[in-house]
């Protein structure tokens, strides 16, 4: 008869494996509400900080970055990264989508920093882009064409 310890490890097991493997199916439908709404909020962030670069919006860049980094918040905060961290486990390939869509939305608030200071670089502008074409993809949201979608 096994030890009672050995019992606790072994049933330990078997009872996380198939919430392992669940969340691994699964995942990316069951956090794409949560990061739609996130993304949905820098989509907004970013029409404003367009409308603001040609005299449509009179908000000031800072709170605009503030709004951005406040939806990465929404996206994914640093337990949801972990969490997405704990997938790479997986068998199969899970795709991180809280963290490209958070990785996208701290793109933007870099992008209007730039902004802010007349020094907007192609290279923030582009890794926005790269990003959240891949983010929107996956949701399945048909990208926006904005001043910041806009490499020259």
């Amino acid at each position: 008869m096994l030890p009672c310890a050995a019992m606790l490890a072994v049933l330990v097991v078997v009872v996380s494996a198939p919430a392992a493997a669940q969340l691994c199916r699964g995942y990316p439908e069951s956090v794409r509400l949560v990061v739609t709404r996130g993304v949905e909020a820098v989509r907004l962030v970013e029409r404003e900080a367009a409308d603001r670069i040609v005299g449509l919006d009179t908000r000031p860049f800072d709170f605009l970055v503030g709004q951005a980094r406040a939806a990465a918040e929404v996206i994914a905060d640093a337990s949801a990264l972990a969490e997405e961290e704990d997938l790479k486990r997986c068998r199969n390939s899970v795709r991180p989508v809280r963290t490209i869509c958070r990785g996208a939305a701290l793109a933007l608030a870099k992008a209007i920093e730039e902004q802010a200071t007349g020094a907007a670089s192609k290279q923030s502008k582009q890794a926005y882009v790269e990003a959240m074409a891949t983010c929107e993809r996956w949701l399945g949201l048909t990208p926006l064409k904005t001043a910041f979608r806009a490499t020259d």
